[in-house]
């Protein structure tokens, strides 16, 4: 008896894995972005990124003489914060130093002067799987670097104006076997997304304007 196989089953019909990806910091104001806060365009890896999700509020509208239904007209629109988490490094301070930004531990320690842009353009790059030949070396969510030139990049979210509006580290706990993390949690006023066409370096997806 022949087997079957599935023939609907090719890289065109594989689903985005979720678990490559690189996070690139553009903030509005690099003249005057501080020390140690994201003072230039950088890419970091993160473990896990959450939060990409936009939301539209219904007004339901019901009118005289046509009162079998309700009307229902979009509304405000509404993007969920995005949380960001990494393991702790030693020198990593540009998340904490980004919040210091906006408050101060004691009076007078804001490191924020008046006429500096706090916020920032986040781009968040997906990278296809290496079997797809997007490059034996690539790196993965955890990596430091750049998106290298031979890695193909799915889809891109460009992220509008961001701002840290909480930084949260994880419990200290002798007993734990686990490693200490940093959170932060951004506000924004919106994402775009662009998407690979095909496979090719020429077809991945486009960088935003």
């Amino acid at each position: 008896m022949p087997t079957i196989l599935n023939n609907r089953s090719s890289l065109a019909t594989d689903p985005i894995r979720n678990f490559r990806f690189l996070v690139t910091f553009q903030p509005h104001d690099i003249a005057t972005a501080g020390s140690t806060w994201y003072k230039n365009q950088v890419t970091i890896g993160f473990t896990s990124v959450s939060g990409m999700a936009v939301t539209t509020d219904s007004i339901p509208y019901r009118e005289g003489g046509y009162n079998t239904t309700v009307h229902q007209i979009p509304g405000q629109t509404t993007f969920a914060p995005i949380t960001l988490q990494r393991g702790v490094l030693l020198g990593s301070t540009q998340n904490w130093d980004w919040m210091r930004k906006l408050f101060s531990t004691v009076q007078g320690g804001s490191t924020l002067n008046t006429a500096e842009n706090f916020r920032s353009d986040i781009e968040i790059a997906v990278l296809t799987h290496p079997i797809n030949g997007s490059g034996s070396n690539a790196q993965g969510g955890g990596a430091t670097t750049s998106v290298a030139s031979d890695d193909h990049v799915a889809l891109r979210f460009k992220v509008y104006n961001a701002w840290p509006t909480a930084v949260a580290y994880s419990d200290l706990n002798a007993g734990d076997n686990a490693i200490f993390v940093e959170q932060m949690t951004l506000v924004h006023e919106g994402f775009d997304i662009n998407w690979a066409t095909g496979f090719s370096k020429a077809a991945e997806a486009p960088i935003f304007k």
